[in-house]
């Protein structure tokens, strides 16, 4: 037996070549129910709508003539819009971020299913 052999051997026997009916079940099923993804995706999608709706309703309202207190004022404002911008995403973001996140678990396993296929393909 020459040492290419053994190597050629091993190569064959490598999870790399199976096919994509053989894959690991990890690899056909992200994990698309798991509680750390699905939250920090409502974080994110609920905190972008509750920020962009903060700045809007900020930017309609006109500033005060005489009782205004410059820029001091608007960096809290800003900074107190975000912290309650993230608790209602914490608190109510269900409300937004569950049709958009079977959307994106559905997109990502086709996704995935696609990139099997074609490793599958291309190993064959």
């Amino acid at each position: 037996m020459t040492p290419l052999s053994g190597i050629q051997a091993n190569v064959q026997q490598s999870s790399l070549l199976t096919p994509a009916g053989q894959a690991p079940s990890e690899l056909q099923q992200p994990q698309q129910g798991s509680p750390e993804l699905k939250e920090a995706f409502q974080k994110f999608v609920a905190g972008t709508f509750y920020k962009q709706m903060f700045k809007a309703l900020r930017s309609a309202q006109g500033k005060p003539a005489y009782f205004h207190g410059g820029q001091a004022e608007e960096m809290f404002q800003s900074q107190l819009d975000q912290q309650i911008s993230e608790d209602l995403a914490s608190r109510d973001g269900n409300a937004f971020s569950d049709s958009l996140f079977s959307a994106f678990s559905r997109q990502l396993n086709a996704k995935s299913t696609e990139s099997i296929n074609a490793a599958s393909g291309a190993t064959l």
